[in-house]
């Protein structure tokens, strides 16, 4: 994430200096700021508190990597995700951020196994 690698720069931080504060490995660092590797939500918690990065954004350019990733993992990918989109788009008019967010995880937790489970058959 290109966003990782600007605000460890501006902040005048070393890769390693980032590793050694975080307690994740340097390389790593290096691999979420090339977009070759994906932090967990506790590490992107972490980068975003150090980094001075706004949570939410840094949130949601990890969220679309992941969505893109498994919409392009599967010959269904595609299609599953925009069925999925017409029910979030549904539950967000009456539904919080915070439970939008929960909601938003628990599909492509779901949409991830089924689609696992499919390409084993």
């Amino acid at each position: 994430m290109k966003m990782l690698k600007q605000a460890r720069e501006k902040k005048g931080f070393t890769t390693r200096q980032v590793s050694e504060m975080l307690k994740i490995d340097q390389a790593l660092i290096s691999k979420f700021e090339n977009g070759l590797r994906r932090p967990t939500e506790k590490q992107l918690l972490g980068l975003a508190d150090l980094l001075e990065i706004d949570f939410e954004t840094l949130a949601t350019e990890w969220l679309k990597g992941k969505i893109i990733e498994l919409a392009n993992s599967h010959k269904f990918g595609l299609k599953a995700f925009k069925v999925a989109e017409k029910e979030l788009f549904a539950q967000a008019k009456s539904e919080s951020p915070s439970d939008k967010f929960q909601k938003l995880f628990d599909e492509m937790e779901s949409l991830r196994s089924i689609l696992v489970q499919k390409d084993k058959e």
